[in-house]
């Protein structure tokens, strides 16, 4: 919980306050009562559940995430524009309530899922951004050439080790988010930094000339992909990663490449690391207000 909008490191409440900035709007929250007014047209509220209560007014459009049981009561009472988005498993709507208006995606074979189950609702692609009050370059000496976020693979062990074993012997390298005692003991030239507050994690970035990304069998789209991007630092991404990757990889942020080639791939990164410039394309085309103005299109189509 925050108490300002300027500490909330959650994107999805930058986000929900990007798409409020010229009207009023709500972000809610069940197993609470709380509510916080991070500024005059936009509230952050937390209630006991959603069962008996509703908004005081009347919302054009209600975002629903993860489509959790507990929001099937208030989503069938309220009118509007309904969009629903789900990461990784979640990414098809899985409770009863399914009358969604629109229905967002991290990537085409997501997509392409949602619409064989869906046929009559709109769906698109998702540009995910990151929280840009925290996340957002910094000007730091390089520390590190190699970078890896080991949270963003948490349920995929092999994905830990694929991604450390990557680093060649020598290479000043960093890891940062929780990762077993037993796999840091494997990689005693890497440094482990733990869990670290979010906040402290650009810095990181900023210290960073390439950063690994090797998740997929769980998540869709890490947050470290526009994480990364909106802190400057270049990505190498496993190319079977589920995201949208035209949108967020090009010449100017980063490279894809198949899992045989990563290591190849890494260090040609390094020598080039000052070529690319993942800050101006993340600006472009993946920033909060790109997003917002993304969805507020697929709205009115």
């Amino acid at each position: 919980m925050y108490d300002n909008l300027q500490d909330n490191c959650d994107m999805w409440t930058q986000l929900a306050c990007e798409l409020c900035k010229d009207d009023y709007g709500e972000v809610w929250y069940w197993g609470g009562n709380r509510v916080v007014k991070y500024r005059k047209n936009f509230i952050e509220r937390w209630v006991p559940s959603f069962d008996k209560v509703s908004p005081s007014f009347k919302p054009d459009v209600i975002f629903a995430r993860g489509g959790f049981p507990q929001y099937d009561g208030i989503l069938s009472r309220l009118k509007g524009f309904k969009i629903y988005y789900g990461a990784g498993r979640r990414h098809v709507p899985q409770s009863r309530f399914k009358k969604y208006s629109l229905i967002l995606a991290d990537s085409p074979q997501q997509l392409a899922e949602i619409q064989r189950q869906f046929p009559k609702i709109k769906s698109s692609l998702f540009i995910k951004p990151a929280a840009e009050n925290i996340f957002r370059p910094q000007v730091s000496k390089k520390k590190y050439d190699v970078l890896f976020v080991g949270n963003e693979s948490k349920d995929d062990k092999k994905g830990h080790r694929f991604g450390l074993s990557l680093i060649p012997d020598g290479v000043p390298a960093v890891c940062v988010g929780i990762v077993s005692k037993k796999l840091r003991s494997l990689f005693p030239m890497i440094h482990f930094t733990g869990w670290i507050p979010r906040k402290a994690i650009p810095l990181i970035y900023a210290q960073s000339k390439v950063a690994l990304v090797c998740a997929a069998k769980v998540d869709s789209c890490p947050r470290v992909i526009p994480e990364a991007l909106a802190c400057d630092c270049p990505l190498l991404v496993l190319d079977s990663v589920r995201f949208w990757k035209e949108r967020y990889i090009t010449q100017e942020s980063g490279v894809l490449s198949p899992k045989e080639e990563m290591r190849d791939r890494l260090t040609q990164m390094l020598a080039q690391a000052d070529e690319f410039k993942p800050y101006e394309h993340y600006r472009e085309y993946l920033s909060l207000l790109k997003s917002s103005d993304f969805i507020k299109s697929l709205c009115k189509m």
